[in-house]
């Protein structure tokens, strides 16, 4: 590989320029809405409610963590120590391939009740993105992104929790998010690994992480980076890029409302290839994360009915820490992680017939996938009533698991464990072997091997 014309890393090895047919893909984000935190107890704040760790070390009490005996993460002294309250410092990320770092882009997270139930997920925001000015430099300050039909339930919640601590919560306005898909040209190896990902957990300091975000931003809207309030990269997809080298890199990006449409201010000379622009339907990027496997906010998932770890943030870079010590809902999650019992996990799935589901009328319950016959002859159980008569009627089976969402024929089920290997490693002709019904037709639900799997 040559070095791109505008490098985005730490003096990594990039494309050249002589590929052809990349392809940018963006859609405006529907129903986000966000919630601004300043002050210097932010931090501390943010890791006592969110299960991402955002301070490098946890706070102990009593036998709340996994490792009570554990006075400091012996992996925090790869971060130089740092005020946390009193300067704009970025985000803590506990684990990489590269140990702990400091970044200025956002971080996927959840927000949990007090039995370990997930209220919503979130992405945070350091802000601003790469333009610190001495009043944004002070304190830390944040943005957390939510579904518009949440904000207020989780704006409470703050508010409940905030105490004494020194942070000011308000919600934000006159912001919108974009989704952003990118996609290179093929090589050998993803390029987005050795140029972006593995780059973007080299940050040991502030100073770092701030000079990595502005490169990013002047890369891709160069000449109009001031337009850009917070960026996330997509880290769900990480083991995907690893295993397909031609797979898109996706982006979260927030701007102001006076950006009408982010292809008017995209500029991506920092990558060295003339780009196809295609704007796409909101449920394009919808789809794709059902394929990918996870979800994205309170409009795919009931709020307060999923474990996390169900959701398998254990496998999604530092949205859940182990060893963090005390915040809302650690006890059951810590019980969890310590036992290794989870009944249930999500994985992507295709459905037939799909349209059929616009039949479901009760949206209090989650849609059963079922592995008994997908007609009424069903095995008969005998059943005696108090009479002393006996009578048969069809033996129901226990459901496989759940459909959370779908979009299309794409869709994301909470499968139970112990149907795994009939999922993955049976015979895929077993026609119907996952289905639902629904007012007497049948939506055959076909569960696809997830990225956390395929190594085991």
């Amino acid at each position: 590989m040559t070095v791109w014309r505008k490098c985005l890393s730490l003096g990594v090895r990039c494309l050249s320029n002589s590929a052809q047919g990349s392809l940018i893909r963006y859609s405006r984000t529907t129903d986000k809405s966000y919630i601004k935190i300043r002050g210097p107890d932010t931090p501390k704040f943010l890791n006592g409610l969110l299960t991402s760790k955002v301070i490098p070390f946890f706070i102990k009490k009593n036998l709340t963590t996994i490792n009570p005996d554990q006075v400091q993460d012996p992996n925090a002294n790869a971060v130089p120590q740092f005020d946390e309250k009193g300067r704009n410092w970025g985000i803590y990320n506990e684990l990489s391939y590269n140990g702990p770092y400091i970044s200025r882009f956002g971080q996927y997270s959840g927000i949990l009740n007090s039995k370990g139930k997930l209220v919503t997920d979130t992405i945070v925001y350091p802000v601003p993105l790469a333009s610190l000015t001495p009043r944004s430099e002070k304190y830390p300050e944040y943005l957390l992104e939510f579904d518009t039909s949440i904000v207020d339930h989780v704006l409470n919640l703050f508010q409940i929790h905030k105490l004494t601590s020194k942070v000011k919560i308000m919600k934000a306005e006159d912001l919108i998010s974009w989704d952003l898909s990118i996609k290179l040209p093929p090589e050998s190896q993803n390029p987005w690994i050795p140029n972006l990902l593995d780059p973007s957990t080299m940050t040991r300091t502030p100073e770092e992480a701030l000079l990595f975000a502005k490169s990013v931003a002047s890369a891709l809207f160069s000449g109009n980076e001031s337009s850009i309030v917070a960026l996330y990269i997509e880290r769900r997809t990480d083991e995907i890029l690893e295993t397909n080298a031609s797979a898109a890199q996706c982006f979260r990006i927030v701007t102001n409302t006076d950006v009408p449409d982010i292809s008017h201010i995209l500029n991506p000379v920092g990558l060295p290839f003339s780009f196809n622009i295609e704007k796409k339907d909101p449920s394009y990027f919808r789809k794709l994360r059902f394929e990918g496997g996870y979800i994205d906010s309170a409009s795919d998932f009931k709020p307060e009915t999923l474990l996390p770890l169900e959701l398998n943030f254990d496998y999604l870079p530092n949205a859940v820490s182990a060893d963090k010590g005390c915040y809302v809902g650690q006890e059951l999650t810590a019980r969890t992680f310590a036992t290794g019992i989870l009944r249930k996990r999500l994985v992507p799935v295709t459905l037939t017939n799909s349209n059929a589901l616009s039949l479901l009328n009760d949206d209090k319950r989650y849609p059963e996938i079922l592995t008994d016959s997908k007609h009424d002859n069903s095995p008969l159980a005998a059943v005696t009533t108090p009479f002393g008569t006996t009578t048969s009627k069809p033996r129901r089976s226990r459901p496989a698991g759940s459909l959370i969402a779908y979009e299309g024929d794409k869709g994301v089920a909470l499968l139970r464990i112990e149907h795994f290997k009939k999922a993955f490693d049976g015979d895929q002709e077993e026609n119907g072997l996952f289905h639902i019904k629904v007012n007497g037709k049948i939506v055959e639900v076909i569960p696809r091997k997830p990225f956390w799997l395929e190594g085991g």
